[in-house]
């Protein structure tokens, strides 16, 4: 059925670095989409795990792969999108999978439109795995308001897909964000492309104990409030400096009224902080600025 349609090239890089109990689930997730026009780019910075025996298992199914130190997460995917040639790229990182028909999907809704500046997205299934525990949720995202993206980052990375074009005319990733990296690009491509909002799930996102952006802390926290304060309003800079600096007090409330298993934590914790929350223009703003620092 497939084979009749010119579907477009689809480049799936995926940036890696000691991700060896993960990436063979990764790799079987995009190979097993048998999708009919597909490029596999997997780019690691040198891992000393059991990472390159995988890739070499595999190697006859991913187009191009190397094994060598880079700077970090967004110049290894800044190099697989460079080296790849699909009419529409996207990165898939070493620990998460996409889902099936998640490819076949997006090669149908981008035929004839890859000459565009265009990016799709949908939501992902959110797994939490370890020794100790075993749950799942969903990360949903939300139709698109160019504005809210400045403030909050309702792209969720793994289910999103952009022609070449956009990636030409926007720029690589900066590398120097660790954690933010993809939120502050959708930004910069958000000003000269069409987001268009896909009510569906395109994959599984993977929450482990090392787990990046869960350990992110401080730095993570200066990163999201560094990119609010280059695009964002200064109502929005202020707020994310407020609780920024008075975050581990605030942590310290939540986690006590999370001992004390209180449902609806963040609600009673609003009026626990009636400085900051005197200045806040509703109750969401202050919800919405913790969930980004992740409480």
């Amino acid at each position: 059925m497939t084979g009749s349609v010119n579907y477009p090239l689809i480049s799936v890089v995926i940036p890696s670095f000691n991700q060896g109990q993960y990436i063979e689930e990764t790799l079987l997730s995009v190979i097993g989409q048998q999708y009919p026009n597909l490029e596999i780019l997997v780019i690691d910075g040198g891992s000393t795990d059991n990472t390159v025996e995988i890739l070499e298992k595999y190697s006859s199914q991913i187009s191009y792969w190397h094994s060598k130190k880079d700077k970090g997460q967004a110049d290894a995917i800044n190099q697989g999108i460079n080296l790849s040639s699909g009419d529409i790229v996207c990165w898939l990182n070493s620990d998460d999978m996409y889902l099936p028909g998640t490819l076949l999907d997006i090669g149908k809704r981008f035929l004839g439109r890859t000459d565009k500046s265009h990016l799709i997205y949908g939501s992902a299934v959110t797994i939490n795995q370890s020794k100790e525990k075993l749950f799942s949720d969903a990360q949903t995202a939300a139709p698109f308001e160019e504005f809210k993206l400045t403030y909050a980052d309702f792209i969720v990375q793994p289910s999103a897909f952009w022609t070449r074009k956009l990636w030409q005319y926007t720029g690589e990733l900066d590398i120097k964000y660790n954690y933010v990296l993809d939120w502050e690009w959708f930004i910069r491509a958000s000003k000269i492309a069409e987001f268009e909002y896909i009510h569906k799930f395109y994959s599984i996102y993977r929450y482990h104990p090392l787990h990046k952006t869960s350990n992110g802390g401080l730095k993570r926290r200066e990163e999201i409030l560094d990119v609010v304060s280059r695009y964002s309003s200064k109502y929005w800079e202020r707020l994310y400096q407020e609780i920024h600096i008075s975050y581990n007090i605030i942590k310290k409330k939540y986690d006590f009224l999370n001992t004390l298993k209180i449902p609806k934590k963040s609600f009673i914790l609003s009026f626990l902080l009636p400085r900051i929350m005197s200045s806040v223009k509703s109750q969401q703003d202050f919800y919405t600025v913790l969930c980004m620092y992740g409480l």
